[in-house]
């Protein structure tokens, strides 16, 4: 089993003032709210075990993804830092799940639908053995780390223990020995943290 944790708790503070999880973007079926179109992303790869951690604009994060089954938990202490809703989500994960093999860590601004980077990592065919040497499996896009993340259960407690506001990056570079890379060769998909940002997401789309 796998959990996954979507962090959509952000403060958005280069993003004009408002909160980039609710800016609208198209698809095939309409403009919708960014944060529902990385939610999207993660069921849609057949991931039913979902927590989206909130921050900023509680209330109206929640309300954009009306009618989607997923889990929420609210971080009040969001602006000190990624890591403190990374914590928060996987604790919540780990009690409404116990039996996780797997954490998986999404960003809510950085939509994935469609793109079959999520489908790939869940297919990488890894042997019990090299679950133990690999606890943690990350996209490589062009010989860059990006996101979403897989780790091991086993690795939660060092998840856990993160500070800052690097979330879980800090884990993936700690032990280079433990992480296996699944290469896409491809431009790293786009984080929306500003309006010029939402503009090439737009065009991305319309394309």
């Amino acid at each position: 089993m796998i959990a996954a944790v979507l962090l959509a708790a952000g403060s958005a503070q280069r993003f004009d003032g408002t909160q980039k999880l609710l800016a609208m973007v198209p698809t095939k079926d309409g403009a919708v709210a960014l944060v529902r179109h990385s939610v999207a992303g993660l069921l849609s790869a057949g991931l039913p075990n979902v927590v989206v951690v909130t921050g900023r604009d509680d209330d109206q994060v929640r309300r954009a993804l009306n009618g989607m089954d997923v889990r929420f938990v609210f971080n009040p202490d969001y602006a000190s830092g990624l890591s403190t809703s990374l914590k928060k989500g996987l604790s919540e994960a780990l009690h409404l799940w116990p039996k996780a093999e797997e954490l998986l860590v999404a960003l809510g601004d950085q939509p994935l639908t469609g793109t079959g980077i999520i489908e790939t990592l869940l297919s990488v065919d890894r042997t019990p053995d090299d679950r133990r040497r690999h606890p943690i499996l990350v996209p490589r896009f062009r010989g860059e780390f990006g996101n979403p993340v897989l780790f091991a259960r086993e690795l939660a407690p060092e998840l856990l223990e993160v500070i800052g506001d690097r979330g879980a990056r800090a884990i993936v570079e700690r032990d280079p020995s433990r992480v296996r890379c699944v290469d896409f060769d491809r431009a790293m998909p786009l984080d929306v943290d500003t309006v010029s940002d939402l503009a090439a997401l737009t065009d991305v789309h319309h394309e």
